[in-house]
């Protein structure tokens, strides 16, 4: 052992790996190890800060292991090796790996630094500039999760990594990409300085476009290397872990990745990676809690697309989200003897996600497309009998079965209201409304739809349409064939507004605006105040009769997450400056009635205010 670490001293890398190799079974090995380690980065030394203000050659003249650039160069080098192959993070020792880093913490972003800057190249062979740019990865992954370092490794050096691979390399090989990703994940959660991580985030922003194809490239990379055995998927389990988590911090913190990330079809990838973490499998307590893990962050980024429109929501309903929100629940589920502590809290927060997204979803009812694809996503969870485990019953579940029970009630009575506006909401403008078909989209925009093909084909030849179906075809990029036959995607969008309400939609909801103020100003007193109210009843008892010199204005606020929208009632009198004079010209004359309605659209809101004849 003495004469091991004599010739790890000496700048032996062979005695140091042997020392590391052997640091995984016993700790007198491992403290040994250490400390040699300490000792060979050497960095606060008169030559050694000479060689950072520029006064020492690039390559070092002398090719004695002893000479300290070599000799530190060679310990990063050991250092790493050691991590990769988990020679350091046996049960023996892991304890004492992370107190054990900590006298290295000085010396370690200097050498990351003097790497960075370009100021060394180690001088060994040419394998060993490689070796040691998987060095710098490698240390830096694991120590950002130490949340000691030098302000500069997390704006500067993090970032250069981010965007430089090996020379001669065009990309990351998956090991060296993982370890980058977990280097910024750490980086973006355990950073304890808002400021220093919003640099890191600016600075990972200056190239949004190659940061969310590093992200795309990093989940292709990943699942070309999904294996077939069951039992050898822990690995691939974590690295769309790391990618979901680091996906979700930089979208959430800046708009041009997010932005950047949409155009790269993350919708589709994000969703193909919860496809993977929910497939059913029995998983070992390991696979099964970084498996729910990850389908925790999808569902997390799942929910910061929907925050930016209809359009994506309507676009995440034909990824199948809705069964892989369901599988998820169900995997967890499948394993009561699993379950402690860290398990049920994952479950609670996979809950939470779940009853957040389908509320999401009930709230965007009001178009009729999203409502479609909702009932036929329903309808093949309901052929799989995915939804089987939600029984009231279950103590564990009872948050998903309550919600998922109103989400399936909801979409089925909107429905029914929409059922005799078949014809109302088709994009043919001359429909004749003689068809009893189920609705279709157009095939070229996905946007607009159409009761039968008869109307599609008219209004397409009579031009109606093709100015509009061109438009939308300039937002979006045209589709894209990946590496597997099973990612057909459409066509993606090119920022991060939603589309505009298409005019099937629109018509749509102004004819059930119609409907609704009509039925509210004609029924009577209800003993269920929740459910039908009297609202002209309670605005009369609380106002006295309407002043005919102000006519009253019908408010349809389609946020609620409820089966109709609420209504409510204004004179026009309070919101006159925003009247059009000519609409409450013609409100006065009885030529109808002033309708305000408002949709939800993501986070934001679409308003109208029109006059619906009488």
């Amino acid at each position: 052992m003495e004469k091991l670490i004599k010739s790890a001293r000496d700048g032996s890398f062979e005695a140091m790996m042997a020392l590391a190799s052997q640091a995984g079974k016993n700790r007198r090995a491992h403290q040994a190890f250490f400390r040699v380690m300490e000792e060979n980065l050497k960095f606060n030394t008169t030559s050694i800060q000479d060689l950072k203000r520029g006064r020492l050659p690039l390559v070092p003249s002398s090719l004695d292991p002893k000479d300290a650039l070599n000799l530190s160069c060679t310990s990063m080098l050991a250092l790493a090796t050691g991590i990769r192959y988990k020679y350091l993070l046996q049960p023996v020792c892991i304890a004492d790996t992370a107190s054990s880093m900590l006298p290295l913490m000085p010396a370690i972003p200097f050498w990351v630094s003097l790497f960075c800057e370009h100021i060394i190249l180690p001088s060994r062979t040419l394998e060993f500039k490689f070796d040691f740019h998987k060095a710098v990865v490698l240390i830096l992954a694991w120590v950002t999760n130490q949340n000691k370092l030098q302000p500069k490794v997390l704006t500067d050096y993090l970032p250069f990594l981010w965007f430089h691979p090996p020379a001669g390399y065009t990309k990351y090989s998956l090991d060296d990409a993982q370890a980058v990703f977990t280097a910024v994940d750490h980086a973006l959660l355990g950073c304890n300085s808002t400021s220093l991580r919003d640099i890191l985030v600016r600075r990972l922003a200056e190239n949004s476009t190659l940061t969310a194809n590093l992200i795309v490239q990093f989940i292709v990379d990943v699942f070309a290397h999904v294996p077939e055995e069951s039992d050898m998927k822990l690995p691939i389990y974590q690295c769309f872990s790391t990618v979901a988590s680091s996906t979700l911090q930089l979208a959430s913190r800046s708009l041009p990745i997010h932005t950047a990330l949409l155009k790269n079809n993350s919708i589709q990838w994000m969703s193909r990676v919860l496809r993977f973490a929910t497939w059913r499998a029995r998983f070992t307590y390991v696979v099964l809690r970084v498996a729910t893990d990850c389908a925790s962050k999808c569902l997390l980024y799942i929910l910061r697309v929907m925050e930016d429109g209809h359009s994506y929501i309507r676009q995440l309903l034909g990824c199948d989200i809705l069964r892989y929100l369901l599988k998820a629940c169900r995997n967890l589920h499948a394993h009561p003897e699993l379950m402690d502590r860290e398990l049920k809290a994952l479950q609670a927060s996979l809950e939470n996600h779940t009853v957040k997204i389908l509320e999401m979803l009930i709230s965007h009812f009001s178009y009729p497309s999203i409502l479609k694809r909702t009932q036929k996503a329903i309808s093949k969870v309901q052929r799989q009998h995915i939804d089987k485990f939600l029984d009231p019953k279950n103590v564990g579940w009872t948050g998903v079965c309550a919600a998922w029970t109103k989400f399936v009630n909801i979409a089925s009575y909107k429905s029914d209201v929409y059922g005799p506006l078949s014809d109302s909401f088709c994009g043919n403008a001359q429909c004749p409304g003689t068809t009893a078909r189920k609705c279709m989209v157009c095939s070229r925009c996905l946007f607009t739809l159409y009761c039968s093909q008869t109307c599609q084909r008219d209004d397409w030849s009579s031009g109606n349409h093709r100015s509009l179906c061109t438009e939308i075809k300039q937002l979006v990029i045209g589709p894209s064939i990946f590496l597997f036959p099973w990612c057909f995607f459409l066509s993606e969008i090119l920022d991060s507004s939603s589309l505009p309400m298409s005019l099937s939609d629109r018509r749509a909801i102004e004819d059930l605006n119609n409907r609704y103020v009509e039925y509210h100003k004609h029924k009577g007193p209800s003993p269920d105040p929740d459910w039908e109210r009297d609202v002209l009843g309670e605005y009369i008892a609380e106002n006295g009769e309407p002043d005919p010199l102000w006519p009253l204005v019908w408010i349809l606020d389609h946020r609620a997450v409820n089966v109709e929208p609420d209504v409510d009632i204004e004179s026009s009198e309070k919101c006159v400056e925003d009247i059009d004079p000519e609409i409450l010209a013609k409100a006065r004359e009885g030529a109808g009635t002033i309708v305000y309605w408002i949709i939800p659209d993501g986070q934001r809101t679409i308003t109208k205010l029109e006059l619906v004849a009488s």
